[in-house]
C-alpha cells in the first residue's frame, strides 16, 4: 500500500474535507482528490460516498483509519529516531582515557555533551595508557585519550594531536624551593622525590633529565599515576615532577605550589581512534567538547 496515499487519506479523515486536508498538507485540493481516487483504485473498493462536492466516509474508511494508526505511530517514531540520529541526540559511545585526561577535562566535556543529548549513553573508563591503546586497537572503545604516545602507533591507530603540555614540579606550600620561578634536577638533589614507576610513559623523560644533569634519580616513593604523586605532595611526603594536567587539579589548593620544571619537557596529548573503523559523528562531537575543555583549562 502506498504510504503517501494513505497519509493523504488520513488527512482527509481528520479534516473531514479535501480542502481542509489540502491546507494541512500544503498541497492543492485537486491533488488530494486524485490521491483519494488512486488509493481507492489500489484497494479495489470505495472509501467515500460522493455527495455533491462532499466526501462522506464509508465504514471501510473508518476501519482503515483505525487499523492504520499503529503504522503511522511507528512511522512517526522512526522519523523521530532519524532526526535524533541526524542531530547526534541518540546513540552510545565509549571512551577510554588515562587519569591525566580522564580526571581533568573529560568529566566537564561529557557533562556538556550529554546536556543536549539525554538519549545518548557514554561509557567512560579511566585506565593506564597501555590499556587505552589496547581497547582502541581492539575496537572496544570509540576513541581513547592519552599522553606521551610513541609516533609509531600511527601505523596501527589513527592519532589526533590535541595539544602539548609541559612537565612541572609540584611542592608542598612552604617548601624551601616554593619561591623559585623554575626548578631543575640539581635543585631537587637533596629533597625527597616522589617518582613515577619506570613503566610509566613519563618516567623515562624525567629520569633522562636527571641523568643529563648528573643528578641521581633517587625516589623516596614510587607511584603508578601522576595524580597519586600530587596527592602525596599535598600530604607533605615530598616533591614530584609530573605533567601539567595532573598538577592542574591542585593549582588552586593552598597546600601545594606548582613550578615549571627545567630543562623544559614537552609532552604530546593524543586522541586515538581505530584505523579500521571510521569514528562516528557522536565520537567527533564529544572530541570537540574535549578540545574545548582543554583550551578552557589552559587559558585559566
Amino acid at each position: 500500500m502506498n504510504l503517501r496515499l494513505l497519509s493523504i487519506f488520513r488527512a482527509v479523515m481528520s479534516s473531514q474535507s479535501t480542502v481542509g486536508a489540502a491546507r494541512s498538507l500544503g498541497i492543492s485540493q485537486p491533488a488530494v482528490s486524485n490521491a483519494v481516487r488512486q488509493l481507492e483504485e489500489e484497494l479495489g473498493f470505495e472509501l467515500f460516498n460522493r455527495v455533491g462536492n462532499r466526501l462522506v466516509a464509508r465504514e471501510e474508511a473508518k476501519v482503515l483509519l483505525t487499523e492504520s494508526d499503529a503504522m503511522f505511530l511507528f512511522s512517526r517514531k522512526l522519523d523521530d529516531v532519524a532526526e535524533d540520529l541526524k542531530e547526534n541526540r541518540v546513540g552510545r559511545i565509549r571512551v577510554t582515557a588515562t587519569p591525566q585526561l580522564g580526571h581533568t577535562v573529560l568529566p566537564g566535556a561529557i557533562q556538556r555533551f550529554l546536556a543536549e543529548r539525554p538519549k545518548v549513553k557514554v561509557l567512560c573508563d579511566v585506565i593506564d595508557s597501555h590499556k587505552v591503546i589496547e581497547s582502541v586497537d581492539a575496537q572496544a572503545a570509540d576513541f581513547g585519550l592519552a599522553i606521551a604516545l610513541e609516533p609509531e602507533l600511527s601505523d596501527s591507530l589513527k592519532m589526533v594531536l590535541m595539544t602539548d603540555i609541559e612537565m612541572v614540579c609540584v611542592l608542598p606550600a612552604g617548601h624551601a624551593l616554593a619561591g623559585r620561578t623554575t626548578i631543575s634536577p640539581e635543585d631537587l638533589r637533596a629533597h625527597p622525590l616522589i617518582a613515577l614507576e619506570s613503566s610509566a610513559r613519563l618516567s623515562p623523560m624525567v629520569r633522562a633529565a636527571f641523568s643529563h644533569a648528573g643528578v641521581p634519580h633517587r625516589a623516596a616513593v614510587e607511584v603508578r599515576y601522576s595524580e597519586t604523586a600530587c596527592l602525596l605532595v599535598r600530604a607533605g611526603v615530598g616533591v614530584t615532577v609530573v605533567d601539567w594536567f595532573s598538577a592542574s587539579t591542585l593549582r588552586n589548593d593552598p597546600a601545594v605550589v606548582i613550578v615549571p620544571f627545567r630543562p623544559q619537557i614537552m609532552v604530546n596529548v593524543w586522541a586515538i581512534f581505530p584505523k579500521a573503523r571510521p569514528p562516528s559523528r557522536l565520537a567527533y562531537t564529544l572530541l570537540e567538547e574535549i578540545k574545548n575543555g582543554i583550551n578552557a583549562l589552559m587559558e585559566r
